[in-house]
């Protein structure tokens, strides 16, 4: 089940004053797309590549990160992809 951020006062100048970026490694899949259909801003990045991570932070106020660790089942890898 997807999760949900709640943000009070959305129609007014402090919920006005939020977008959101997703970042994801293909911006071509579906449910990106389905995203940005909603007006989410889609970019790239890959937490191995601390030039891509930059570029999509660039700008953000406040970061909400998941790592994938499943991905490599290597703690050292998560703890990499946290620190970047």
């Amino acid at each position: 089940m997807s999760k949900l951020i709640t943000v009070f006062g959305a129609t007014g100048k402090q919920g006005g004053s939020f977008k959101i970026r997703g970042i994801t490694r293909d911006t071509t899949k579906k449910f990106a797309q389905n995203l940005a259909q909603k007006g989410v801003e889609v970019v790239t990045a890959d937490l191995d590549s601390v030039d891509s991570l930059t570029a999509a932070l660039k700008g953000s106020h406040t970061v909400f990160l998941v790592t994938n660790y499943w991905e490599t089942i290597n703690a050292d890898v998560e703890y990499f992809h946290g620190m970047d």
